[in-house]
């Protein structure tokens, strides 16, 4: 059994600083998505712990969960070899819960693959129980085997969750060559108004 506490919410004055708008720029003030990229060093690392509550179902191709919480790390090392490492948990709706890790890699240049092509894949999950309460997530593993994979691939193929930081992950190892592939996609407006005002995204903020 395992056991993962929510953290307490955080004061929102301690947020604020001098007052709510203090420091924040608009328009021209801001940082480009793509100088952000261009900014961000290697090696790069982050990790971000989020509660989807919208549209879960859709976002990570179920029929019925209400509920995701999942550990994003991702980075590029400084040979720019990218890893994403996600681990979290599904519940609500009809489906039995689910509690799961995955990685997701693209190896360094000179690699044949091009961004947003292939990736490969590594993936474990297991089926149980989750009970939430005052203090956190609780998750009771079924008596079933863990399921574990490994594959590769396609961008498409992936969960908008995971492609949102993969895009960021390929602008940080090679900006201008992610960006261009985003175009080919249709997909570099989606992205850029994604990551323009996220100040999470990148060791650069807006």
């Amino acid at each position: 059994m395992d056991r993962w506490v929510d953290p307490d919410e955080a004061d929102p004055a301690q947020w604020r600083g001098r007052g709510p708008y203090d420091d924040l720029r608009r328009g021209a003030e801001t940082v480009s998505v793509l100088e952000r990229a261009l900014r961000t060093s290697l090696p790069y690392q982050h990790e971000v712990d989020i509660h989807h509550d919208d549209d879960v179902a859709e976002q990570f191709q179920s029929s019925e969960y209400e509920h995701a919480r999942v550990i994003y790390n991702s980075g590029v090392d400084a040979n720019r070899r990218i890893k994403l490492l996600t681990r979290g948990v599904l519940w609500g709706g009809g489906e039995t819960h689910q509690r799961f890790q995955a990685q997701y890699r693209r190896p360094p240049p000179p690699a044949e693959s091009v961004p947003f092509g292939e990736y490969t894949v590594w993936s474990r999950y297991q089926y149980g129980t989750i009970e939430r309460t005052d203090d956190g997530l609780t998750f009771t593993e079924s008596d079933e085997t863990p399921d574990e994979s490994l594959r590769e691939l396609d961008w498409g193929a992936l969960f908008d969750p995971v492609q949102e930081r993969l895009a960021e992950l390929e602008l940080v190892r090679n900006p201008t060559f992610g960006k261009y592939r985003l175009e080919e996609l249709d997909e570099w407006e989606a992205y850029r108004t994604r990551f323009q005002y996220d100040p999470g995204a990148f060791a650069v903020g807006p």
